[in-house]
């Protein structure tokens, strides 16, 4: 019985300082992973990566043995970092832009090392594309009037609120994206989610269509058309977008997959025909 126990005590024992060595591996792995990091991203800290940089780098991937799926997660690690600076206000400048490919270039990452990351950043570009007056073109699932163009179609559910006393209604805070003038599109600022209210009750389902020349949502139940020539300003919130007209005419709620790119092709397709019909207003009002 004392030799049975005097086994099991070994093995225990064995097994502990098997499981020390293996958390120590570990951490010294992670040592190694840091002090790469550390390295690298004091080498890129301005802008560029030197032949003596590289040389350093290489020497100590050997002398840390990194391997190559370690020096990759690296990287990516960086690369995510400075993207998410970069977008923290839910734009993408030019400027970002350049740098962000720079990096992806100088830590050797491929398109489809960067995952989700880089469908993030597609729809960053998209959004900075429509702010230059890019907009898509898709087909239309309705008939257009002549040069009339489809922008944007999107499944959309209209909600409308609760008719409660104004003192028992809650808050709900958007942005205010207006048409007229030259502010250009911003989604940051304080904006709340309409899906979890018990204020906002769903009253339709069916897709907003935007053209150049009108928003348009088409519902199983009802369908509702507002022409640009009309528009004042489009609220914009964290899971739906809002139009209203001059005077202060709302549409419902339209809750959408993507507010943020619907608000800036709204509100570019609105300013664009807004400069197209002002010539005819000039003169009308000449006459």
């Amino acid at each position: 019985m004392n030799d049975a126990i005097a086994l099991l005590v070994l093995v225990l024992v064995a097994a502990a300082m098997m499981a020390g060595g293996a958390a120590w591996a570990g951490h010294g792995r992670r040592e190694a992973r840091r002090l790469y990091r550390r390295t690298l991203e004091s080498a890129l800290a301005d802008g560029m990566l030197t032949h003596e940089e590289i040389e350093e780098l290489a020497r100590l991937r050997r002398e840390k043995d990194l391997t190559a799926a370690e020096v990759r997660m690296v990287a990516r690690t960086i690369y995510r970092g400075a993207l998410h600076a970069a977008l923290r206000d839910e734009t993408l400048s030019p400027e970002e832009d350049r740098t962000l490919e720079r990096l992806q270039m100088q830590l050797g990452l491929a398109d489809e090392d960067l995952g989700e990351d880089l469908d993030r950043l597609a729809r960053l570009r998209l959004l900075a594309r429509i702010g230059n007056g890019d907009l898509p073109q898709v087909d239309a699932p309705m008939p257009l009037a002549p040069l009339e163009v489809c922008h944007w179609v999107v499944q959309a559910t209209r909600a409308d609120r609760l008719d409660l006393p104004r003192r028992s209604r809650a808050s709900i805070a958007g942005i205010r994206l207006a048409v007229p003038g030259a502010e250009p599109f911003r989604a940051s600022g304080t904006r709340d989610a309409l899906r979890p209210s018990e204020e906002i009750l769903p009253v339709d389902i069916g897709m907003l269509i935007v053209t150049s020349r009108r928003a348009v949502f088409r519902g199983a139940r009802r369908s509702q058309s507002v022409a640009f020539a009309r528009l004042d300003h489009i609220m914009l919130y964290a899971d739906a977008v809002r139009i209203v007209e001059e005077g202060g005419h709302e549409s419902g709620f339209l809750l959408v997959e993507d507010p943020e790119v619907t608000a800036a092709i709204l509100l570019q397709a609105a300013r664009r025909r807004r400069e197209e019909i002002r010539p005819t207003q000039r003169r009308g009002r000449s006459a």
